[in-house]
């Protein structure tokens, strides 16, 4: 009897000893992607400047998407050995962090070849990306050039300033100054633009800096007039930034529209500083 009691505590210790290992079993070193910045080279004179503000990357290991990281990014990765990277750049949709998507007219980055990932080692990627070639760039406007692709309605007192005090890229870019004096802004373009109806990805997008409130908004031309539609207030920013709207939602909601009028407003605000200022840059409007 006393060898059977002498043999139940070692039993006893021995499975709970295995149950601890099961409960906690040895936990894999991850190895680590770590990406800092994206590079965009445009391939053709007619697509514009290479100014992005992608946001993130979704990133996928060995045919696996791991998910949305925002810069800096280090990913850790259970993935180790030669592995394949698809990393596709990622933009924040009407300028709100909380709409993240795809941008669509990048193609992903692969790579050259696969990616040799080490257990509690870091790889550096420098992701490059290209506009892909289906995409159409329908309207550009860098402020280069001594007219500008605008209209102005008779109701707006002041008009886009050509000027190189403050510049993203080139030489110039267009400002919009109010006042007393000039209280009201709207432009739109100068061309009436067909858009696809089908709910393919339709952006507006542009550099700008400001310290006043501004609407972009699109003319629905339908039926014999012209109705506006506001889409985004844009938020003031000291720095240079670049937001992309959409108006794919607003074509693929129109199937009467012959033609789309994108455009800008913004009015004085009588509470604010004497001089109120916009300043614009690199404006395109892309479609497939």
């Amino acid at each position: 009897m006393r060898k059977t009691w002498m043999i139940l505590p070692v039993i006893t210790l021995a499975v709970f000893f295995l149950s601890c290992n099961i409960i906690n079993p040895p936990e894999d070193i991850p190895s680590y992607i770590k990406i800092d910045t994206l590079q965009v080279k445009v391939t053709n004179f007619d697509q514009g400047s290479a100014s992005n503000s992608m946001t993130c990357m979704k990133i996928n290991v060995a045919g696996t998407t791991i998910g949305f990281f925002q810069f800096p990014i280090l990913v850790p990765c259970l993935s180790t050995g030669p592995q394949s990277l698809f990393i596709e750049p990622v933009y924040e949709v009407n300028g709100i962090s909380g709409t993240r998507e795809v941008y669509p007219f990048f193609t992903p980055y692969i790579g050259t070849g696969k990616f040799d990932l080490v257990p509690g080692k870091v790889i550096t990627v420098v992701p490059t990306t290209t506009y892909k070639k289906e995409c159409k760039f329908v309207w550009m406007e860098d402020f280069e050039d001594a007219g500008v692709t605008f209209i102005y309605p008779t109701y707006s007192d002041t008009v886009f300033k050509i000027q190189n005090d403050s510049v993203r890229e080139g030489h110039f870019s267009g400002a919009i100054y109010l006042d007393t004096k000039h209280r009201f802004f709207e432009a739109y373009s100068s061309t009436d633009y067909a858009l696809p109806m089908d709910g393919s990805k339709v952006i507006l997008e542009f550099d700008y800096k400001s310290n006043r409130l501004m609407e972009v908004g699109v003319y629905v031309l339908a039926d014999g007039s012209a109705v506006w539609n506001d889409l985004v207030y844009v938020r003031p920013s000291k720095t240079w930034t670049r937001i992309y709207i959409d108006l794919g939602t607003t074509a693929e909601n129109n199937q009467t529209a012959v033609a789309f009028r994108p455009g800008f407003r913004a009015a004085w605000d009588s509470t604010g500083i004497a001089t109120q200022g916009i300043i614009m840059d690199n404006l395109k409007l892309i479609h497939f």
